[in-house]
């Protein structure tokens, strides 16, 4: 919702972009109202990623992949809900200073 480009990072997870969608940032509550049609993502942004830029006024869709890599170690499930819990965050110090920084439950 602000005019900046997020570049939004996951932990442990892989994403892929399946498109971006123009969408009225005005009047926005909750369920976006698009604009025009979707579109694809740029040749530099073709493959799995754990980072991608998110652009103001645009819906990006992406897919991931939950498949952790082999450890050593009992990785544990989340105490709060049982399932798996993964970390996204902005890569702008501010913004993940300020609150920037969310799990992604996967039950």
């Amino acid at each position: 919702m602000t005019g900046n480009t997020h570049p939004i990072h996951w932990h442990l997870v892989n994403v892929q972009i399946l498109g971006r969608q123009p969408f009225a940032v005005k009047g926005y509550n909750g369920t976006p109202s698009y604009t025009g049609p979707a579109r694809g993502p740029d040749k530099t942004e073709l493959g799995w990623k754990d980072t991608v830029s998110m652009h103001p006024g645009e819906v990006t869709t992406v897919i991931m992949r939950f498949d952790l890599p082999k450890v050593p170690f009992r990785v544990p499930s989340s105490p709060r809900m049982g399932g798996c819990e993964y970390v996204w965050h902005c890569h702008i110090l501010e913004h993940e200073e300020h609150d920037m920084m969310r799990p992604l439950m996967i039950l």
